[in-house]
């Protein structure tokens, strides 16, 4: 409704038991009525516009990514950090509130990290992958919120366009996976080994025997065996069997049935659990190694005998077969004799 206060008319309304008041700034009743229904209507696709806060939301979501794959969430929590961060800084506050233009600014905030070194603070550019994935964790989160209905927009992240990433993988060589073996077993018999580092060449060794994951290899369970394939569960919880070869098989029945667990590793969720004692591996053989190599391993080897690419990806849980087209590359020296035989 509209009152008269003095010389001009107020629109005076209630909206979410609210009280608002503003001025329309005209003495005509006319033009007022005009004013306070634009106004109105306003006020009223705003407050219907304000479904569940960034902060709010961000929350349920990562108890869900607690649960739901706790081998990323550790740094999902980190990197929710520095994109609450960047909304607080631009007074973004609701889910509906954040545009296509606000992830743009999100990622060239982002594209700059500062880093402490002593007295100093020096500036390090983030990675395009990594900002990717930044934006990645945000377009998961709004898709979350769509399908548990707390939030009706569009997710903005659709109108963003990601950096094309390099996909280039430098396998492990044969005479690598050896060096880098060799290195594991040199690591797990020093005197005052962790019980991870006493551990580590068998699971090095069953990743390149399997293909399975770091977080796959560790969650394994006993339940998962029968007989010679392992039942295992993957990215986005889908099951698939992986069979055992005779080496994979000897290392499961080398562990102590201690726990639920194939593979009795302490603090199994923690992030950076394998760091430590893969720089130790990179320092005893100079090769660059990380334990996803294992996987590529296992999938370059089955390539190069011949094994074709569909039961490669099967095994591997890949969900677009794209994803398996990136181990079969081939070096530079294979292309030289490939050419040769023309």
């Amino acid at each position: 409704m509209i009152k008269k206060h003095d010389r001009y008319y107020w629109l005076d309304i209630w909206i979410e038991g609210k009280r608002i008041r503003r001025s329309l700034k005209t003495t005509e009743h006319g033009l007022a009525i005009e004013k306070a229904r634009d106004i109105k209507n306003e006020l009223l696709a705003k407050a219907q516009k304000k479904d569940i806060t960034v902060h709010e939301f961000s929350l349920k979501y990562l108890n869900w990514a607690w649960d739901s794959k706790p081998a990323s969430a550790d740094q999902e929590s980190r990197r929710m950090k520095k994109v609450l961060e960047f909304f607080d800084s631009i007074n973004v506050t609701y889910l509906s509130d954040v545009t296509p233009y606000h992830v743009e600014q999100l990622r060239a905030w982002l594209k700059v990290m500062k880093v402490k070194k002593g007295d100093q603070v020096l500036e390090k550019p983030r990675s395009q992958a990594t900002l990717n994935r930044y934006l990645q964790l945000l377009r998961g989160m709004f898709y979350k919120a769509i399908d548990w209905e707390v939030y009706k927009g569009q997710n903005p992240l659709k109108k963003v366009k990601f950096y094309r990433e390099q996909c280039v993988i430098k396998p492990l060589s044969h005479d690598e996976a050896k060096a880098v073996l060799e290195a594991c077993r040199q690591i797990g018999t020093k005197k005052g080994a962790s019980s991870l580092q006493k551990a580590f060449a068998e699971l090095v060794e069953f990743g390149f025997k399997t293909g399975m994951r770091k977080s796959e290899i560790l969650n394994l369970q006993w339940k998962d065996i029968k007989s010679w394939e392992a039942t295992v569960r993957g990215k986005g919880d889908r099951v698939r069997i992986v069979p055992l070869n005779a080496t994979a098989r000897a290392i499961v029945e080398r562990q102590r049935r201690q726990t639920a667990y194939v593979f009795p590793i302490e603090n199994r969720e923690q992030q950076d659990l394998f760091r430590r004692t893969v720089l130790q591996v990179r320092a005893l053989t100079g090769i660059p190694f990380h334990f996803h190599l294992c996987r590529h391993y296992f999938a370059t080897t089955l390539l190069e005998r011949g094994v074709d690419i569909v039961t490669i990806s099967s095994i591997l849980g890949h969900s677009k077969m794209m994803t398996s087209l990136l181990y079969s590359h081939t070096d530079r020296e294979k292309k030289i004799k490939a050419v040769s035989l023309i």
